[in-house]
């Protein structure tokens, strides 16, 4: 006797289907920016592994949590990043969710500082069951994930991962980027 199959998981809403990139340019290059940064963000290091087995990683607010069922994670990554070269390569990367104390390794991992060529060094980290860097210090939570897609985003790619593996800390405060700023927020 077979066992019922799992229910199917219908849409609420039906997709429209894809529209194709309109003629308009969109708005002047220098004017999205100040937009973008009106919206404050957490801010994360996503890493992963290199082709030689080196830990990458770099700075990112564009994350997001997609869905709940099955879990997926969302990164925009530049399309030049080698970070995401080492995503697309290792198959897998971790979402490091900075902790309010932890600018400074924001501006390490955005190469704004003289550690350019090994953004790792003296940072604490182990590796998650998969490999990709987990930070043990200056994090209130993180996750790791398996790559499922990713999709043209412009200048980006947007990569979607399976989360397989995280965890929290519940009484931590997140860093935020606002206006090209740092801030805390209280839980």
């Amino acid at each position: 006797m077979r066992s019922p199959s799992p229910p199917r998981l219908e849409a609420s809403v039906p997709h429209p289907p894809a529209r194709p990139v309109p003629a308009s340019q969109g708005l002047a290059p220098d004017l999205f920016p100040p937009l973008a940064a009106a919206l404050p963000t957490g801010v994360c290091v996503v890493t992963s592994l290199g082709p030689s087995g080196a830990p990458a990683g770099m700075t990112s607010g564009a994350v997001c949590f997609l869905s709940r069922e099955p879990p997926l994670t969302l990164v925009c990554m530049g399309r030049a990043s080698r970070t995401l070269a080492a995503v697309l390569g290792h198959g897998a990367f971790c979402v490091n969710v900075l902790a309010a104390d932890a600018a400074a390794l924001s501006r390490r991992f955005a190469g704004q500082t003289p550690h350019r060529a090994d953004k790792f060094a003296g940072v604490g980290w182990r590796p998650a069951r998969d490999g990709t860097p987990v930070l043990t210090e200056g994090t209130v939570a993180h996750v790791s994930c398996e790559l499922l897609r990713t999709v043209d985003g412009g200048d980006h790619t947007v990569v979607i991962g399976l989360a397989v593996e995280g965890a929290h800390r519940p009484d931590a405060v997140p860093l935020l980027y606002h206006r090209r700023r740092y801030a805390g927020f209280p839980p």
